[in-house]
């Protein structure tokens, strides 16, 4: 399989894609995919061309039929097997669409929204160290002793970047967007923790920002 330096697990490809892990899943199940985009041996990995594929059959399933998505897909397939979001700038720039008499499609957007967050995403991972010696082996913002999922958690129960940010204020807004990010791309295993905070700060009802999602 080509691309395999950027095979991403499930859980990496919905958040690229900007789609729930069990409609990857269910992708992949329902052979929306075609073969060589995925691997299932060892765990579920997509290549960025199938990230591709399934946010724009997530994103059109109201307007297309199945069997037209996958036609349309199938269409698409030799060019979207060499997608790489290290190049993706540049992929944008070329000519994506497909029309028939009743519809057209552009994949540009699509390939230009799954790149950023592909980009997000690793700079994402580049900000986060686990050491058994920094609080015993957790995932924390490098440099630091903040628990990424505690800064996600508290952004997922309703506290605010500022929120965050005056809970820990050695953090720059940089990082703690990027642990929501982390957070959202690799979801810890088990019971999910709840909202967490440093003792006396005040929980506030208020949304949080939001990562961008394909469609």
């Amino acid at each position: 399989m080509g691309e395999r330096a950027e095979l991403l697990r499930s859980q990496e490809a919905a958040f690229v894609s900007g789609i729930a892990v069990k409609a990857v899943d269910r992708a992949i199940d329902d052979r929306v995919l075609p073969k060589g985009f995925f691997e299932v041996d060892g765990g579920r990995r997509l290549t960025p061309g199938a990230c591709v594929m399934v946010a724009f059959y997530h994103k059109t399933a109201e307007d297309f039929s199945t069997a037209l998505r996958k036609r349309i897909i199938a269409s698409f397939k030799d060019r979207l097997r060499h997608v790489e979001f290290s190049r993706y700038e540049a992929l944008t720039r070329e000519n994506w669409t497909l029309s028939d008499r009743c519809w057209t499609v552009d994949l540009a957007p699509i390939i230009k929204r799954a790149g950023t967050s592909y980009v997000q995403l690793r700079q994402a991972e580049a900000a986060v160290s686990r050491d058994p010696d920094v609080m015993n082996g957790t995932e924390v913002l490098h440099g630091t002793r903040v628990p990424v999922r505690d800064v996600a958690a508290s952004a997922n129960g309703g506290a605010t970047i500022d929120d965050i940010h005056e809970a820990y204020p050695s953090l720059s807004e940089q990082q703690i967007n990027l642990a929501i990010v982390y957070a959202a791309a690799h979801p810890a295993r088990g019971r999910q923790r709840g909202t967490v905070l440093p003792a006396g700060t005040e929980r506030l009802e208020r949304k949080v920002v939001r990562r961008k999602t394909a469609g």
